[in-house]
């Protein structure tokens, strides 16, 4: 397997057309827009409405993944956001919150790569973006379920090897990764 060289950006109103691009390609998730944990009923709903729950998301600076780019072109995705910002995860009994409510924990819930970028290393490019991402928006612990340890049929949560290689630790079905808390400024123990 060869590693990817890819660039890793968070879904924002610069990057939709791009999430939009890479979700409506053939073979892309577009039945889902990763709208099942992010709202109840969102089985009832059609694609064009998940799309415009996402795009709701994204106006509202809300949280919802990061894309990776192999240049220009996104070619992967996953999705990665505040655990609360999940409102089927907040309920879950085969998810439970294992962190306690004041501590920022962020959750990853799938990933998408396509299929010509696959065994490319894409997926750990995503998850080490992700994680960067998330430590950048304040979070102290990102937790993920992987299909081969969580119990899930659908293997787009990722195997627990790729998160085992960057560092998160299992426990249980879930598997996290503390993230090293910033520093204030005024801390004694960095001089400053």
């Amino acid at each position: 397997m060869r590693t990817a060289e890819v660039a890793v950006r968070p879904v924002t109103a610069e990057t939709w057309d791009d999430f939009v691009r890479l979700f409506e390609a053939k073979g892309s998730p577009h039945f889902c827009w990763c709208t099942p944990f992010r709202v109840t009923g969102s089985s009832d709903l059609t694609s064009a409405q998940k799309k415009q729950v996402a795009r709701r998301f994204v106006e509202a600076a809300t949280p919802i993944g990061v894309l990776a780019y192999a240049g220009s072109e996104a070619v992967g995705w996953c999705s990665i956001a505040p655990r609360e910002s999940y409102v089927r995860l907040e309920k879950s009994r085969t998810m439970p919150r294992a962190t306690p409510p004041a501590t920022p924990t962020w959750a990853i819930l799938c990933f998408f790569v396509v299929r010509a970028r696959r065994g490319q290393g894409v997926t750990r490019a995503l998850l080490d973006g992700a994680v960067r991402y998330a430590r950048r928006q304040g979070a102290c612990v990102v937790e993920a379920y992987p299909f081969d340890t969580a119990g899930v049929s659908s293997t787009h949560r990722g195997h627990s090897s790729v998160f085992a290689a960057a560092g998160f630790q299992p426990d249980g079905k879930r598997w996290f990764r503390e993230l090293a808390r910033r520093r204030s400024r005024s801390s004694p123990t960095d001089g400053g």
